[in-house]
């Protein structure tokens, strides 16, 4: 049977992933840089594609292709569409050309220190991996390798990922929030006559919406409970969920996914997510055990100790998704309503 051609096809996601990186780069219309930009997210998902790694690819395509590029319309709604073009000093071009000449060859000079790609021999092959792959199902009882090594084995790690996540939403709402009295009385609302015909009040759109979001969360859903069995997990999960509420923003109004989801509550969700992460960490503390060392809930949990250490793995995913699906709508809430929670897109 002859090999697929896998490497024609990593040299044509190459070539079109710089050539759009490069035209993103040099487009002074920002909405179509950010359309650019979003097929430079979905190029390097298949990428991913072919090189193995699904749940990465699945992160870039949820996360890259998807939110990414609507947080990046909701700040071109405030800010502008296109940008002011600067003509920097021709020294302080050639010293940008020479930190990027620099930059460039200090990492290719590194090449001959990695080994071929695919050695058996090589450290990550011949160590690590196997290590993962011979224990995973005896230690957890979960077929996904990937969901065990980020939410059991490399638990920290995801906590203060999940943590980073929990912050950057705090961030955001300290630098963008606008409390109603500095929004009357420092910037006062324009009052205009309403248009003719508004393109955002379209009933198509929100009835596809309707009927588009429980779909999408139904699969969020599964790809949280299901991540243990294939791609998938809290992450790409809780930005699912969150990409759904967003649609319901888009289609409708801020308020009206306001009147559901208030501003208190968003920012409490966001940090149950963390909580619950910590908590079963806790938790194997309070049992006798190291911290995140999920064996020792076993009198707790059903099943022995793997399957506890399973049943902890979906726990702490749970925490995951719900952290990260509502930073997802407190951060879109804010760059779309410039931190006012009023109106949007």
């Amino acid at each position: 049977m002859a090999e697929l051609p896998i490497w024609q096809y990593d040299t044509l996601f190459l070539i079109l992933v710089l050539l759009f990186g490069i035209t993103a780069l040099a487009m002074q219309n920002l909405m179509a840089a950010a359309i650019v930009f979003g097929a430079y997210s979905f190029l390097m998902c298949l990428i991913w594609t072919t090189m193995g790694a699904v749940d990465v690819a699945f992160t870039e395509a949820a996360v890259g292709a998807g939110v990414s590029t609507v947080f990046i319309f909701a700040t071109i709604y405030n800010t502008g569409v296109c940008a002011k073009p600067k003509n920097p000093r021709l020294a302080f071009k050639l010293f940008a050309g020479l930190i990027c000449f620099v930059t460039g060859a200090f990492l290719l000079s590194a090449l001959s220190d990695f080994p071929n790609w695919g050695d058996p021999y090589s450290p990550v092959n011949s160590t690590i991996s196997p290590y993962y792959i011979e224990n995973t199902i005896r230690d957890t009882h979960v077929p996904n390798i990937v969901t065990t090594v980020l939410a059991d084995y490399r638990g920290f790690d995801t906590l203060l990922e999940t943590a980073v996540v929990f912050i950057a939403c705090i961030a955001i709402y300290s630098i963008l929030r606008v409390d109603a009295a500095k929004s009357k009385v420092v910037e006062p609302d324009i009052v205009t006559s309403p248009p003719a015909y508004d393109p955002t009040d379209s009933l198509i759109i929100r009835q596809a919406s309707r009927i588009m979001v429980p779909f999408m969360q139904i699969f969020a859903l599964y790809v949280i409970a299901h991540g243990h069995y294939s791609p998938g997990g809290g992450f790409q999960g809780g930005v699912i969920l969150g990409a759904s509420i967003i649609l319901l923003c888009i289609s409708f109004d801020l308020k009206y996914v306001l009147r559901q989801w208030t501003e208190k509550k968003i920012m409490i969700l966001t940090s149950l997510g963390v909580l619950i992460f910590a908590t079963v960490g806790l938790a194997c503390v309070i049992m006798g055990g190291e911290y995140l060392n999920y064996e020792v809930l076993d009198p707790i949990l059903p099943g022995d100790k793997a399957y506890a250490r399973s049943h902890a793995i979906l726990l702490v995913e749970i925490g995951v998704g719900i952290t990260v699906m509502f930073s997802m709508i407190g951060i879109y809430i804010n760059l779309a309503s410039n931190g006012r929670f009023d109106r949007g897109l």
